[in-house]
């Protein structure tokens, strides 16, 4: 699990600012295992010690943010709409199978030569970060 310091560190050294509605979703991405809506971190945030009711679209402009710095992914995995997750690596990506809702971590070697192509053949630089592919897990898949 990555540290909020470790998060707070990194937003300081790139020179922005670190209010506390921005301290406290950090903190609340930190805490949260795996993928996160707004609705999820803001409960989170609501449940934490001395609780704040931080606004969605507060918690949604503070994501943007974190995104465009590189410290947060964004994606849409089904059912759940836009979720949301700390970058622990660079590239995070997932099969999601659309009978059964299960979710299959992806390696980025799939993708890897999909963006050599496209820079190659279109001088596109793909941003292909945290990727959800949909079909049928081999468990629904049928025979």
């Amino acid at each position: 699990m990555i540290e909020a310091e470790s998060i707070f560190d990194r937003v300081k050294d790139s020179g922005e600012r670190l209010t506390l509605l921005r301290r406290l979703v950090i903190a609340a991405l930190c805490q949260q295992p795996g993928h996160a809506t707004v609705a999820d971190l803001q409960a989170r945030i609501l449940a934490a010690e001395g609780g704040h009711d931080i606004p969605a679209p507060t918690v949604y402009r503070t994501l943007q943010w974190l995104k465009g710095l590189g410290i947060v992914s964004q994606t849409d995995i089904g059912a759940a709409g836009a979720v949301y997750e700390l970058v622990a690596q660079p590239y995070h990506h997932h099969l999601v199978c659309l009978n059964c809702g299960a979710l299959i971590d992806l390696d980025d070697a799939y993708f890897a030569p999909l963006r050599a192509s496209l820079r190659r053949d279109h001088g596109f630089v793909a941003r292909i970060e945290h990727m959800a592919v949909f079909g049928l897990c081999a468990a629904c898949t049928p025979v």
